[in-house]
């Protein structure tokens, strides 16, 4: 007797499909290496340029051992290359050369041919160009990230996670000793921390960097508004706020009272927009289409089965 329901293995395969395609929807949250490459100014194979950029890349590698941020160039004239990298301030220089030698392969391999490239790893970024950039401020191609999960508060959260931005953008902007960068801690919930850190490249000027982490502040409110988590990735700066610890080395500096300043700034505070509310809901009726898909096909499976082996009987 013929059946109308589908081969085991069909669905098997079937299965399978679906699993590849989640797979391929989370490739938006792919970890590092992210990359921004010129694309419109080539170099030849085994040119000059070629040649002085792999001499720039050996230099790199070889200081990242005992510098966490360092700039150079080479060459002259049309093949003159500038570079700079630059470390995450609070991990080891052992670490610091571990994550700038596998920028320095990845920049190669993800921009081939490029005069301008710019490449960041989960600590560390590395860019370089045929025009000099020391000194200048550029937010052009700025990457947000956001954590996959979701806050339960987002209101709540927003208010403290802007709080802290804020205050932590005027320390690392201003405040000499600091360096261009800092960490800061601030409550939450009673069990919930959030943990913040900004970082400037220390070529810009005091107000570039605050402009810099400014605008990577707008860049969080515009994708990660609901998020647990969000990260900016800039040529002159990085942002990045998580609730767990994410860096090492606090400082009494990082402690914030925050809390106490909630209230203060409650109703000038901007409401989630409703875009975030839409993500979350789209995200709830995925999730729940999939287990019913899941259980639908679970079910048929057990039904063809049973109807296959009450037929053979």
């Amino acid at each position: 007797m013929a059946s109308s329901f589908p081969s085991f293995e069909k669905t098997i395969q079937f299965l399978w499909l679906c699993f590849f395609i989640s797979n391929l929807l989370d490739l938006a949250h792919a970890d590092p290496p992210y990359s921004v490459c010129s694309n419109n100014s080539n170099y030849s194979a085994n040119s000059t340029f070629q040649n002085n950029l792999e001499i720039l890349m050996s230099s790199i590698r070889s200081n990242a051992s005992v510098s966490k941020l360092y700039y150079t160039s080479t060459g002259n004239d049309l093949d003159r290359i500038y570079a700079q990298y630059m470390c995450i301030n609070y991990i080891t220089h052992d670490s610091c050369s571990t994550c700038i030698t596998a920028a320095s392969q990845d920049i190669m391999q993800v921009c081939p041919g490029d005069k301008e490239a710019v490449v960041w790893e989960e600590l560390c970024q590395l860019r370089y160009s045929n025009q000099s950039f020391l000194g200048h401020l550029d937010v052009s191609g700025n990457i947000a990230k956001d954590n996959q999960k979701d806050v339960e508060n987002p209101e709540q959260f927003g208010l403290v996670v802007n709080e802290t931005l804020s205050d932590l953008t005027k320390q690392v902007a201003f405040n000499a000793s600091a360096n261009m960068y800092a960490t800061r801690q601030a409550a939450f919930t009673n069990t919930e921390t959030l943990y913040a850190l900004m970082q400037c490249s220390t070529d810009l000027s005091p107000d570039d960097c605050n402009t810099c982490l400014r605008v990577a502040m707008e860049n969080i409110s515009s994708c990660c508004d609901a998020s647990r988590g969000g990260r900016v990735l800039s040529r002159s700066c990085y942002l990045r706020y998580e609730l767990y610890a994410f860096y090492e080395g606090a400082n009494e500096s990082s402690k914030s009272p925050v809390p106490g300043k909630i209230n203060e700034i409650k109703n000038n505070f901007p409401k989630i927009n409703e875009g975030s509310r839409r993500k979350t809901w789209i995200i709830i009726i995925l999730t729940a289409a999939a287990a019913v898909l899941v259980v639908v096909i679970l079910g048929s499976l057990i039904y063809y089965h049973a109807m296959r082996n009450g037929i053979k009987k």
